[in-house]
């Protein structure tokens, strides 16, 4: 791709070729008239007496040969020790004879720059997932403002800095995700209250039950709503298990927590609304959209509705 500041674009190039070649401008002339030098011009010609239209295409920056680059050898030995000793990139650079910011940069490639990536025993990334739907439900809560009516701040450049959002509120987004099909159920509500989550949860789980799945544990942080007395007579009533994150550990409800995030950038944020009405009414398409066609990652890109699909009636 070509930089900010090229004088030549794609465009630009065939026009250059089109007056040398077919109109029979002298290189020089057409070299000055598009702003560069005969060398870049040659180079140009060049490339068009060798490959035709296609040699004018951009190449990428990236040299044939990297004599110098880090061989799969090393980086393998550094990824080893990483596992191995949980050392850092200062002490693996003395075994390995390299620079810290080398060893640093490959740890970073294969995500282990960080050791609470890792398990502190093991040494193993830490990932877990349950064996069948129902298991474990994560559940957590995030804060919106509201959206007043002729929209909001966000997609507006000229009153970015306005106040419009103030007095309008906020929303809360009630979340609750299936550790094992990582089927999503949310909702918009008006506050986090210990009646509002219980009534939430009451609404998910009817939800579940017509999909056939029959909630055994739920995990969540340590918020008062999750710790009310409502909420734990939903959860006695149900008989479900309740299990609270570490403190300070959000990343113990990782499930929880990343489908918040993909909800800011796909639904909440993804476009301009007029109101927060509108907003609200994206949120139920988006749910549907997510569980039946978002092809999911972990789920080897299948949406998932089938891992429920899946399982035996």
């Amino acid at each position: 791709m070509a930089h900010p500041h090229a004088k030549l674009t794609i465009y630009a190039r065939h026009l250059l070729i089109q007056r040398v070649v077919r109109e029979g401008w002298c290189v020089a002339q057409a070299a000055f008239a598009a702003g560069i030098s005969r060398a870049c011009a040659y180079k140009w010609l060049r490339r068009y007496n060798d490959l035709g239209d296609a040699g004018l295409a951009d190449r990428s920056s990236r040299p044939l040969q990297s004599p110098r680059a880090l061989g799969d050898v090393v980086s393998a030995q550094i990824v080893a020790l990483r596992y191995a000793t949980g050392d850092g990139p200062a002490r693996i650079a003395q075994v390995v004879g390299c620079a810290a910011s080398t060893v640093y940069r490959t740890l970073r490639k294969h995500r282990l720059h960080r050791l609470d990536h890792l398990d502190r025993i093991t040494r193993t990334i830490v990932r877990y997932e349950r064996s069948q739907p129902g298991e474990l439900l994560h559940l957590d809560v995030k804060q919106l403002w509201r959206i007043p009516d002729g929209g909001g701040r966000r997609f507006d450049a000229v009153s970015k800095h306005d106040h419009r959002h103030r007095g309008q509120g906020h929303d809360f987004v009630h979340v609750a995700i299936d550790d094992y099909t990582r089927y999503l159920y949310v909702e918009a509500l008006p506050d986090q209250t210990g009646v509002t989550t219980a009534a939430f949860l009451e609404r998910a789980l009817a939800h579940f039950a017509a999909l056939g799945i029959r909630v055994e544990r739920i995990l969540t942080d340590n918020g008062l709503n999750y710790r009310s007395r409502p909420f734990y007579t939903v959860a006695a009533t149900h008989a479900i298990v309740l299990k609270r994150t570490r403190p300070y550990r959000p990343q113990t409800n990782g499930k929880a927590e990343r489908v918040i995030q993909t909800l800011l950038r796909e639904w909440a944020y993804r476009r301009p609304y007029d109101s927060n009405r509108a907003r609200h009414d994206a949120l139920g398409l988006y749910q549907h959209l997510y569980n039946h066609f978002r092809p999911h990652a972990a789920l080897g890109h299948r949406p998932p509705i089938s891992r429920i699909c899946q399982q035996p009636v």
